[in-house]
């Protein structure tokens, strides 16, 4: 990375992640502006339930409502944030035309998050003793899992994010006129891929440390998973 380049990327984390999140905060007040039903929902309920039901059907394959109320908005701000940070990227303008994930510092603060929200998750449904214990029993080593987990979020993420961002520049290099549109178009591909690769593997850490209970699972009512995601619960059910 240039002089130039190092001096501007606190810049571009920080602007293009906060518009990321502005962009969240709006949409979500857009959805929740009107009282949720669980009849028939309008169309703006519908949207809201479309996008929130793969994350709420990941938390539902783990437990009860109680699971769900804590992982689906896990998972879905991970995505979500990711996706959007990653998609500010491929725009043409400046500070934005670089995503924050193409640097190693930003993909390692993501990758901390979900381990240790998969703890926190673990701790609030388990028990701090019985999740504490996790990190050393049976498998004294689980510890080092933690860390190898991070690593392996962190560097996955930055590694595929960063490569097509290099590649995208040693392209348009070349050819700086038609091709560089339509490698942002596509750009809109990977960045929605990795941020769906990371939060797989963050559901996959938090289904490692959630007891199952088929039992109370199956017995549990649609509405109690309240929310957005009653709706789609009732037609899943």
């Amino acid at each position: 990375m240039s002089e130039e380049a190092a001096a501007f990327a606190p810049l571009v984390v920080v602007v293009n992640l906060t518009l990321a999140a502005i962009a969240l905060g709006v949409l979500a007040r857009v959805l929740t502006s009107r009282p949720l039903t669980s009849g028939v929902p309008d169309g703006r309920q519908t949207f809201g339930e479309f996008i929130l039901a793969f994350f709420v059907g990941k938390a539902r394959d783990m437990g009860d409502a109680k699971v769900v109320r804590m992982v689906a908005p896990f998972l879905g701000t991970f995505f979500f944030l990711i996706f959007l940070a990653n998609l500010f990227g491929t725009i043409p303008l400046p500070i934005l035309n670089r995503p924050p994930t193409s640097f190693f510092g930003v993909t390692f603060g993501l990758a901390l998050a979900s381990v240790i929200g998969t703890l926190v998750i673990s701790m609030r449904h388990n028990g701090a003793a019985k999740a504490v214990k996790h990190l050393f029993w049976p498998n004294p080593m689980q510890l080092i899992s933690e860390v190898t987990d991070v690593l392996s979020l962190s560097l996955r993420l930055f590694g595929n994010i960063a490569g097509e961002y290099l590649t995208f520049l040693l392209v348009t290099s070349v050819v700086a006129v038609g091709l560089p549109l339509i490698l942002h178009l596509l750009g809109s591909i990977p960045a929605f891929v990795q941020a769906l690769v990371f939060t797989l593997l963050t559901a996959s850490f938090v289904a490692g440390v959630v007891s199952h209970d088929s039992g109370s699972h199956g017995a549990e009512q649609p509405e109690q998973a309240g929310g957005v995601a009653t709706s789609t619960v009732q037609k899943e059910g």
